[in-house]
């Protein structure tokens, strides 16, 4: 607890008759300007870690729906690194229903720096088997079981390749098998909870997309007139963001078709030949750490090598090699 020390008022000077005085003992002034010093020196790091190591659409990005941008796993592992954190699992609470098939699990991850042995900051996570995603699947007409009627059922109408089709909403009758599933992703939002509390990047990913790109640019998101860029430099930037991009696109364009067919090869493989899109969209929300719900709109093309790479050791490994590993833990963290 902080020390207050309560002096006396003084009979003369500014303070005359007046309250106390309250003087808390944070440390000397030198102490104090360190401490400030060492911040920015940091707050600079990070900087220069996401403007020349993550990536958008790997590492963050915006979620459909959304204005803000969100951390992902791969950057949550890439900050991990970086800060020379170790993520551990310090606590997991699970509610199991084998006859309905209800789970829910809360997760606690804890950052440890590698080379004091030190706690720098814990996540929690939850998912359950009640969430949108799980709870339900979308299936065409010829597809509705015998004996439902498809007016009595949610319906949404969406864009194909070849015009517009309905779908109907079903309860997941199968629960017992996403539970993996379910885990998996609390322990990745527990990881990104830790280690957006550790390394200070929440008020990062609180920011929309354009103050992102002017804090990452070195600019102050909220400066009026006199914080302005010169619009020289503005126009310069923009110049050459439009050409990384394109150059991004011709020189990735290609992976990334290779890479999406090789994930749908690697689809049927599993399925025994047949395309099975849900199980794709399971896998490439594993993949990226986020919400995937039309998986070939929604995953970007660099994403593609990710959720190739994933689906490729996931029949041989049970899951994502990147992902934290109960069997190293004490049987009751497991």
């Amino acid at each position: 607890m902080t020390d207050v020390t309560v002096l006396q008022p003084q009979p003369s000077g500014g303070n005359a008759g007046g309250g106390a005085i309250v003087d808390l003992e944070f440390g000397s002034a030198a102490d104090l300007r360190r401490k400030l010093d060492g911040m920015k020196q940091k707050l600079n790091l990070t900087r220069e870690f996401f403007r020349e190591v993550m990536q958008e659409g790997v590492d963050y990005g915006i979620i459909p729906g959304t204005d803000k941008p969100t951390l992902y796993k791969p950057g949550a592992e890439g900050l991990c690194e970086f800060y020379n954190l170790a993520p551990t699992i310090a606590g997991k609470v699970e509610d199991k229903n084998h006859e309905t098939g209800y789970y829910s699990v809360d997760i606690t991850v804890r950052l440890i720096h590698r080379n004091t042995g030190s706690i720098i900051a814990e996540g929690v996570g939850h998912a359950n088997t009640f969430e949108n995603r799980y709870r339900w699947r979308w299936v065409s007409e010829k597809d509705i079981p015998k004996g439902l009627s498809k007016e009595e059922l949610v319906s949404k109408e969406r864009d194909g390749r070849y015009g517009k089709f309905v779908q109907y909403r079903l309860e997941n009758d199968d629960m017992h098998s996403i539970w993996n599933t379910v885990l998996k992703m609390a322990k990745k939002r527990a990881l990104v909870d830790a280690v957006l509390s550790a390394t200070r990047s929440s008020g990062i990913f609180s920011q929309t997309e354009e103050e992102l790109e002017a804090y990452l640019n070195g600019e102050d998101p909220e400066a009026g007139d006199e914080g302005a860029v010169p619009p020289p430099r503005q126009q310069s930037r923009s110049s050459t963001g439009a050409r990384s991009s394109a150059a991004g696109r011709q020189s990735g364009g290609a992976r990334g078709t290779s890479d999406k067919n090789r994930a749908f090869d690697l689809v049927k493989q599993h399925n025994g030949g047949a395309m099975d899109w849900k199980w794709l969209t399971d896998r490439a929300s594993e993949a990226l750490g986020r919400s995937i719900g039309k998986v070939v709109q929604d995953v970007a093309d660099a994403e593609w090598k990710l959720v190739a790479d994933y689906l490729e050791q996931y029949d041989s490994n049970g899951g994502d090699q990147g992902e934290l590993d109960f069997d190293d833990f004490p049987e009751d963290l497991r």
